[in-house]
């Protein structure tokens, strides 16, 4: 039975994650650990501040009688936490008491501007905790995954452990993995690169993943590489790896890029 941590606002966004989820592992026995956080300094946690406010406590009811409604797999059981903390020690605490597998949220909650992305709180869980994390967008309709797309330049050796998670998932609805190769010149790869490249796409064996190259230069933006793979229902990056991310979320020509906006974005750790 997997276990799925699932950190709510109470905002649509997290709403909406928390119902990807219960698309996404349809077929797949569950625990959704849902847990809500008071960010709090330390010297307010105190006895008795640590208890579960009521108007918190109705928020998690009203979502349980909603989630129990909508959910189709019986085998998907729901539990509660509420903890005062610093989001970050909350959310690790919780992957290491529950046994999580994965983190599921939605990319930005209530208190962020319009036209961010990516929330500095989904952010910080991406890059600080060490666990594999779904972001999901508040524009993302649920469909099967059939095409994901992972963008990589090779400079980091991705592990066994760390794959484990991304082919999981893709096997669940027997999902196709394209490897959006990203080197900075026609000098690339180096000897250290097409080691971490072979080992890559052997990892995916027998189910051979699809290759796309891309060199990057200053006429040929990301939109393009995008518009090209229009078909992708995901996107993967790892977190020792995210500064590839900023070649994709941000853009100098358009602020925003409705592509990324409804795409789901797994980042993985290990």
């Amino acid at each position: 039975m997997m276990n799925i941590l699932l950190p709510t606002d109470f905002s649509e966004n997290s709403r909406n994650a928390a119902a990807y989820a219960m698309q996404f592992f349809k077929d797949t026995s569950c625990n959704f650990h849902l847990l809500h956080v008071l960010d709090a300094p330390a010297e307010k946690m105190v006895t008795g501040f640590m208890t579960m406010p009521g108007d918190v406590q109705q928020k998690f009811n009203e979502l349980l009688a909603w989630l129990n409604q909508t959910r189709t797999n019986p085998n998907h059981h729901f539990h509660i936490s509420f903890k005062v903390n610093y989001l970050i020690e909350a959310v690790r605490s919780q992957v290491l008491e529950k046994n999580i597998d994965l983190i599921l949220m939605g990319t930005k909650g209530a208190t962020n501007k319009q036209g961010v992305v990516i929330g500095k709180h989904t952010s910080d869980v991406m890059r600080k905790v060490k666990c594999p994390v779904l972001a999901i967008s508040e524009n993302a309709v649920f469909k099967e995954h059939k095409e994901i797309l992972f963008p990589t330049d090779y400079k980091i050796h991705y592990g066994s452990r760390m794959l484990r998670t991304l082919l999981n998932l893709a096997s669940l609805s027997n999902a196709n993995v394209k490897i959006l190769e990203i080197f900075n010149s026609e000098k690339e790869p180096s000897p250290e690169q097409a080691e971490n490249r072979n080992f890559l796409q052997d990892s995916f064996s027998p189910k051979v993943p699809v290759l796309q190259t891309f060199y990057a230069s200053k006429e040929q933006g990301p939109r393009k590489v995008f518009m090209a793979n229009r078909n992708v229902d995901m996107i993967v990056l790892a977190a020792k790896n995210l500064n590839l991310c900023n070649k994709f979320l941000q853009n100098d020509q358009d602020d925003n890029i409705p592509f990324i906006n409804q795409l789901p974005l797994l980042v993985l750790h290990g």
